[in-house]
């Protein structure tokens, strides 16, 4: 059923509306509905046959996969395969998250190498009984990009941050439920809700950084910040509060007094050197 469902999304694809000779029909995720859908997208400086360009470089098998295209009527490129169809859209997905995190101040986003064959590890991969394959979400996929741009970092904060820059860059703090086979029916996926006792470091940090940026109402202002600290962090002290007195020292005034009081009350505890 699945197959049936990428098909008729191919021929969606195919029956998009006029587009430029620059634009490329892909499978992506619609930001409304949540839901695959046929799109058409820019993706300067790839070279689309091999599926390589500034946000990756797809391997299979250890070389590049071959993907045809054909230029449809309105002027946009298509592959001709449906699985081609799918990895166009991993890599315009990756694309995406990668201005998403160049626009938040990231610096030196080398091509990432993405495996696409069937013993690929955990990560960018698709999972049939989800919702939305991991590589289609612009969460998850966000979120793997700055885990790879964080990668210095203690897992505890490079962790947290990138958990937090997919749930910005999605603006959906719940992103990575549409990746996870059952779903999140009780929300412990979402950002938003109160965390269970003796949840991991990360996800305090990233709940806390998630409730400030949402109360704020300034997503990429909030993730510049939360990269920015990161950058900052050096071989100082460390840990969620370390990272959010970063945060709130580039803030000013009632600013500062509103992420001071949400982290205060993310983080039950007064110990950010930045919030008096």
């Amino acid at each position: 059923m699945r197959r049936s469902i990428l098909i008729a999304a191919v021929l969606l694809v195919a029956a998009c509306g006029p587009a430029t000779a620059e634009r490329v029909a892909v499978m992506g995720v619609d930001r409304l509905s949540g839901e695959l859908s046929g799109q058409e997208v820019e993706l300067p400086g790839t070279d689309l046959a091999a599926l390589r360009g500034p946000a990756g470089m797809f391997v299979q098998g250890g070389a590049s996969p071959e993907c045809g295209v054909r230029r449809k009527v309105s002027g946009a490129l298509v592959a001709r395969t449906v699985r081609c169809v799918t990895l166009m859209g991993y890599y315009a997905a990756l694309e995406r998250a990668r201005q998403f995190l160049l626009a938040a101040g990231a610096e030196a986003l080398l091509p990432a190498p993405v495996h696409t064959g069937e013993d690929m590890a955990p990560g960018l991969h698709y999972v049939p009984a989800a919702r939305v394959p991991a590589a289609l979400n612009p969460g998850a996929v966000a979120r793997e990009l700055a885990r790879r741009h964080l990668r210095a970092l203690s897992e505890a904060e490079g962790e947290g941050i990138a958990l937090f820059l997919g749930a910005t860059a999605s603006a959906d703090p719940g992103y990575l439920a549409a990746s996870e086979p059952g779903g999140d029916p009780v929300g412990n996926l979402d950002l938003s809700r109160p965390l269970a006792a003796g949840a991991p470091a990360s996800a305090v940090l990233a709940s806390a950084l998630w409730a400030w940026a949402d109360a704020s109402g300034d997503l990429l202002g909030a993730s510049r910040a939360a990269l920015a600290a990161a950058r900052a962090l050096g071989n100082g002290p460390s840990g969620p509060a370390a990272v959010l007195s970063l945060v709130a020292d580039q803030l000013v005034g009632a600013e500062r007094d509103q992420a001071c009081a949400v982290f205060r009350a993310r983080l039950h505890a007064s110990d950010i050197p930045a919030c008096p």
